[in-house]
């Protein structure tokens, strides 16, 4: 296939300015995410896992590990401490690219520490529902922290 033809598939594939922040689909994934907070809160485990894409392609990093494969997420899930139950998110945004695609992305504080945490994940829809692609956890010290 020459360049030109492969430059004009991907044009054709290529996500419409107007697919991006579908409301209807951003307020599915939105539910979604809230459910999966919740399980997170609970510190339901089994709910957890069955967020994430059963795949060895998915993958989440955290605060203190890298879990590749749904193998190891499931091996971290058995193996972490509960988040606080006090913890509470904040300038959560939802945003879809297309009718089976967006990401979510939130801060989360807890009362046990003054860092602020941070939160990314993709969500793709198949078949049986929204996964969770890939993840990133991190966390940031406010003093140090410059916003823009």
């Amino acid at each position: 296939m020459s360049q030109e033809m492969a430059n004009a598939e991907r044009s054709d594939r290529a996500v419409n300015a107007g697919d991006v922040d579908l409301a209807q689909v951003a307020a599915e994934v939105r539910a979604v995410f809230d459910q999966y907070e919740a399980a997170l809160v609970r510190h339901d485990n089994a709910v957890l896992s069955n967020f994430f894409w059963d795949s060895p392609h998915t993958i989440r990093y955290g605060i203190h590990e890298h879990s590749h494969g749904i193998g190891a997420i499931h091996a971290f899930r058995a193996d972490t401490a509960p988040v606080h139950p006090q913890r509470s998110l904040r300038e959560t945004v939802v945003v879809a690219f297309s009718a089976d695609s967006a990401s979510a992305c939130t801060q989360f504080l807890a009362p046990d520490t003054t860092l602020i945490g941070r939160q990314s994940q993709m969500w793709i829809r198949f078949p049986e529902g929204w996964k969770i692609v890939s993840a990133h956890v991190s966390n940031v010290n406010p003093d140090k922290l410059t916003v823009y």
